[in-house]
């Protein structure tokens, strides 16, 4: 529907184009016929061979129709004419057109009339053998119908071609001129152009070569704009004066008697010049009308003096004389001023181009010894004209001292011994400056031209591409990623580093010019397919896994990025590769590392939250225990009293081994919390005395207690510091018969920043309070006072290796000490853990036999754990 909706819309415009161009034609030839005709045949112009011309050369052979309908309705009801007559003069005037047309399309005719060549085929073709047809078959049909007689008929024909000719040459170029104009702006603006706007910018377009070319729908100065339509205008004022007076004016005629025919010729000169085609065309219009007029109204030079009869042939030789003179010189000097433009842009581009290349010339007439230097050259130099005159001396000038003798050299050869050179030397410019330059001369017969060009930035580029290839050459065989090139078609090995030989295990002469396939390279060759048909898609890959043999037969993992490069346009891959074994094997070790502290962080806290289910009924056992003892010692059963008391002694040794482990558990999982007060360090050490003589004495040993008189008060964990004593007081007193466990206490200064810590990795979410303190003070004010505790028995001892792992969890001396003295192992653990966690260490000197030395040291007073920031306190918890 649309293709036909569109064709309706084509074949409407078409038809209307030609109904328009018909009515045009036939009122043109209605007003030729009434007006212009000195006879029912004979006329000094016909304007219609014109209009039909520029109808078929600017539209086409498909508006024949309207030249034909036309031609026929314009001398229709004509007195004097016949049918015969109609019908053979609007076929000739059909094929007149056409004719034309398809003579001039030969030469590549353009309706412009910019060129001599469409000038004089316009006259030739047009004006002279196609306007054969239309008077003839028109005059030979008057003939025949008895219109004319034949006597006259040679007189009447020449009259009627002359009268086609001048249609031709004087309608015709006006029509083409202006027509093309306004299809050209019709075709780039979509819209035509006002009448008055497109004439003024038509004529204003061909103002001659060293004039802005003006248009009305550009921007132009404005000040120009109207100098230029004023002068068109003052030309068209003239012109019509100077017409009337000459050809219409009857009172010229009644007292002058020169010939001042001629006078309107200046006029096109003056549009040759300055308006070019179309004003010398509109020119020639305005001539042969007013001409044309002067006959009809019976005045002008061209009607006898005597007779007042027109000389017919006059008028038309003079309007024909006009339009030849007038197109010839248009044209003419159209070609001139397009040659000077050309010849201008020429140079321009001459220039451009030398500016983009930074290449200068100097040219030496040998003839008159004349120097040239091109505006480049000066830019080159870094000099203008006006400070300096072309010279080889002063060109010398500009030479860098060193290379001065070599050019001189060079140029006396060419002067004198005409010997052409290509050279490479230095200028240093006015500024100081050094450039590189690249001369190169020629003699001909007449001439000496040397081209300079400025190549430093050339010079440099090539330097720097040279240190980058180096570069790249010690980064390929230095690079410890192997590195190989290979071609893309054939894969042929074509350079290879030391670290891709090395992965690979081969020798570089058993790898050169070999393929992967040869060297059994592909462990999976479909995983090669792929990555090949990958690489054509993207033209590069990152970060590629594949399984790699070596020479001996090893499977190694790489890790592999190829790119698609271009080596003197050969299509080559380059390819790093990475040998990830190694890697690939430490990451497995490493995620089953992550997995199983994972799994023991998971016991820990399971330990940790087991802790109330734990302690509970073991507590009720406990309690079950102490009152059954009661009441046995009450009833009298002292049978059951001995057992009662097993009970309970097994269970509190089971409570003392679930809470050593669940204190482990919670240190490990961070759930261990401290509540800090302020305490008299003598209290505590009675405490701990109270508790551990019963143990010291149970094997016999001596407790001393050495506490220096200046330790007063502490400010931490009340809880954790006597669980800590009591661990090391009751191992001390666990490993030693018959000897001595002394406990010293006494302050030592230390520096907060030499202190060594090393929290769980929990430890960011430790707990603790308090409540003594209403400010907290920064960690950085702490007191730097430490509490030393120092536990001293006389036991078995260890040994060095058993010194190093004394402090590793579920860990005793030997299998042998596990089975006498029982224990977790854990609590020389917790104990080292809870000092590190109040800031505070424990360290260990022992001996075999000569028993051990535990010293504890813990700050004074804590503020906040080491590892915790203040930031996480709220209220009294930080």
């Amino acid at each position: 529907m649309q293709s036909l909706e569109r064709a309706k819309v084509i074949n409407g415009r078409y038809l209307g184009s030609v109904g328009l161009m018909a009515i045009a034609y036939w009122l043109i030839g209605k007003v030729t016929t009434e007006y212009l005709m000195l006879s029912p045949i004979q006329t000094l112009v016909w304007p219609n061979a014109g209009v039909a011309q520029a109808i078929i050369l600017l539209c086409g052979y498909r508006y024949w129709p309207a030249i034909t309908l036309g031609s026929g309705f314009s001398l229709l009801g004509t007195e004097h004419i016949s049918g015969m007559m109609v019908a053979f003069s609007s076929i000739g005037a059909t094929l007149q057109a056409c004719l034309a047309t398809q003579l001039l399309n030969r030469i590549d005719f353009s309706p412009q009339l910019k060129r001599l060549k469409d000038v004089l085929g316009l006259m030739i073709l047009g004006g002279v053998i196609a306007t054969l047809i239309n008077p003839t078959l028109t005059l030979m049909s008057a003939g025949l119908s008895g219109v004319i007689p034949w006597e006259d008929f040679r007189e009447t024909w020449m009259m009627g071609w002359l009268a086609n000719v001048i249609g031709v040459l004087v309608v015709a170029p006006v029509l083409l001129t202006w027509g093309s104009e306004f299809q050209r702006y019709y075709y780039r603006y979509h819209t035509p152009a006002s009448p008055i706007s497109s004439f003024l910018n038509a004529l204003s377009q061909s103002l001659p070569l060293g004039t802005t070319r003006l248009r009305l729908i550009e921007r132009s100065p404005s000040e120009f704009f109207w100098v230029r339509q004023l002068e068109v205008g003052v030309w068209l004022l003239l012109l019509f004066a100077l017409n009337w007076f000459v050809f219409c004016s009857r009172t010229r005629a009644a007292t002058i008697r020169f010939p001042l025919e001629y006078l309107p010729f200046p006029f096109f000169v003056w549009a040759s010049l300055r308006f070019g085609q179309r004003g010398t065309t509109l020119a020639h219009l305005i001539t042969a009308g007013f001409a044309v007029w002067g006959v009809a109204r019976d005045s002008g030079p061209f009607m006898s003096r005597g007779t007042d009869t027109p000389q017919i042939f006059s008028v038309q030789a003079f309007i024909l004389v006009m339009a030849i003179t007038g197109l010839v010189l248009a044209a003419t000097v159209t070609e001139r001023q397009q040659a000077e433009i050309s010849l201008r842009n020429s140079e321009a581009s001459l220039a451009n181009a030398q500016r983009i290349a930074k290449l200068g010339h100097w040219d030496l007439t040998i003839k008159s010894y004349e120097l040239f230097w091109s505006d480049e050259l000066y830019r080159i130099l870094g000099t203008t004209p006006q400070r300096v005159k072309p010279s080889f001396p002063q060109f010398l000038d500009f030479v860098h001292p060193e290379d001065r003798s070599f050019v001189q050299n060079y140029l006396d050869q060419l002067l004198f011994q005409q010997k052409p050179y290509c050279i490479d030397y230095r200028l240093r410019l006015i500024n100081g400056e050094e450039r590189i330059v690249f001369e190169q001369a020629v003699i001909t017969s007449s001439h000496i031209t040397s081209t300079i060009q400025d190549i430093t930035d050339r010079k440099k580029a090539e330097i720097a591409l040279k240190a980058s290839e180096e570069r790249f050459s010690k980064a390929f065989s230095a690079s410890p990623i192997g590195i190989c090139i290979m071609t893309l078609v054939e894969e042929f090995f074509l350079d290879v580093n030391d670290s891709f030989l090395r992965q690979l295990g081969w020798n570089r002469e058993e790898v050169l010019h070999q393929t992967p396939e040869q060297l059994k390279m592909w462990v999976n060759p479909q995983q090669h397919l792929k990555l090949k048909k990958q690489l054509q898609r993207q033209n590069q890959m990152s970060n590629v896994e594949l399984k790699i043999r070596q020479k001996s037969g090893h499977i190694r993992d790489w890790l592999v990025s190829i790119e698609l490069i271009d080596l003197g346009g050969i299509s080559c891959l380059l390819m790093m590769a990475n040998d990830i074994t190694e890697r690939q094997q430490a990451e497995e070790l490493r995620t089953a590392k992550e997995a199983a502290e994972s799994a023991n962080h998971a016991k820990s806290l399971f330990l940790a939250n087991m802790s109330h289910e734990l302690r509970t009924p073991l507590n009720a056992i406990l309690g079950y225990s102490e009152l059954l003892i009661e009441d046995a010692e009450v009833s009298n059963q002292g049978e059951l009293v001995g057992d009662l008391k097993n009970i309970y002694v097994s269970g509190q040794h089971l409570l003392t081994l679930i809470s050593e482990i669940l204190d482990f558990s919670k240190i490990e999982a961070g759930r261990m919390n401290f509540h800090l007060e302020t305490f008299k360090v003598a209290t505590l050490l009675w405490e701990v005395e109270t508790t551990v003589t019963p143990a010291a004495i149970k094997n016999s040993n001596q407790f001393i207690l050495d506490v220096a008189e200046d330790v007063d008060m502490m400010h931490t964990d009340l809880t954790k510091v006597r669980q800590c004593l009591l661990n090391l007081l009751s191992n001390a007193c666990k490993f030693t018969e018959n000897g001595q466990v002394t406990l010293k206490v006494w302050k030592e200064e230390s520096d907060p920043a030499n202190r060594t810590f090393n929290p769980p990795h929990d430890s960011e979410s430790l707990s603790f309070q308090d409540e003594s303190m209403n400010d907290i003070p920064d960690l950085s004010k702490a007191s730097s006072t430490l509490i030393v505790f120092q536990v001293i028995d006389t036991g078995i001892g260890m040994t060095a290796k058993q010194l190093v792992t004394v402090f590793n969890p579920f860990t005793q001396a030997d299998e042998t000490t596990t089975r006498r003295y029982g224990g977790t192992g854990l609590g020389l653990t917790i104990t080292q853990k809870l000092c590190q966690m109040m800031g505070g260490n424990l360290s260990a000197m022992s001996e075999l036999g000569q028993g051990s030395t535990f010293t504890m040291k813990l700050p004074q007073t804590l503020y906040c754990l080491p590892g915790v920031s203040q930031d996480q306190v709220s209220n009294s918890d930080f």
